[in-house]
């Protein structure tokens, strides 16, 4: 999410029809909470990406969870571009992966939900 790194190259990681879902309508309430294939991805990120000064996504947790999907926890840090003001906000992510590629991607603001989602353990 640096902006070194290009949309194009960002792209490359993810599936031509990538699905992303918000979970928790109040997370981003400016944005709609489903978007659909690489146009829609790649704007959302870009228009995203603008808002912030120095933002970085860290990934602090990778775990395998059922139905060849993984859970991150992600820590992102960065200033508003307007505001100035710091954040520094934790969530989850629970990624479908096919081919090699990310194909959908579930955000969630707390681990139970996430991992009720995921579904039960094997």
């Amino acid at each position: 999410m640096r902006g070194e790194l290009s949309s194009e190259a960002y792209a490359e990681r993810f599936d031509p029809q990538i699905e992303m879902i918000w979970r928790d309508r109040q997370t981003y309430p400016d944005f709609p909470q489903h978007l659909r294939g690489l146009p829609e991805f790649i704007a959302f990120a870009e228009q995203y990406r603008d808002g912030w000064i120095d933002l970085v996504q860290e990934l602090l947790e990778l775990s395998e969870v059922p139905g060849g999907r993984v859970l991150v926890l992600v820590r992102q840090s960065g200033r508003g571009r307007q505001s100035g003001v710091p954040i520094i906000i934790h969530f989850f992510q629970l990624c479908t992966i096919r081919d090699g590629k990310v194909n959908k991607i579930e955000y969630f603001r707390h681990r139970a939900d996430a991992l009720q989602a995921a579904g039960p353990s094997e």
